[in-house]
């Protein structure tokens, strides 16, 4: 329940990276910043999801199975175009989702 309304779908979801990319910088691709700026990012990615894994698994825990969470299966995961953008579809147990756009 959130207020005093029930609900049967809720999405928990956090935004990860940059979603823009500068294409001046194509350059300097291999300089420093970049390499030390791609390294924080993937520890970030990392970061992230250790503590939505470990969300996951405490409120599991705590609702006694009671509420699911569904996980995408990456290996069944297609391209497609279901609105104007081409994109990575994966299928769960029971709807299509788009976890990333570029």
């Amino acid at each position: 329940m959130f207020g005093k309304r029930r609900h049967t779908d809720v999405q928990f979801y956090t935004e990860v990276g940059e979603i823009t990319t500068d294409l001046g910088k194509h350059q300097h691709m291999h300089d420093r910043d970049d390499l030390y700026a791609e390294q924080m990012e993937r520890e970030m990615r990392h970061k992230l999801k250790s503590a939505f894994k470990n969300f996951i698994e405490k409120v599991e825990t705590l609702t006694k199975e009671e509420l699911e969470f569904e996980v995408p299966f990456r290996d069944l995961g297609f391209q497609g175009a279901p609105y104007r953008s081409t994109c990575l579809l994966q299928p769960t147990s029971s709807s299509l989702v788009n976890t990333t756009e570029w």
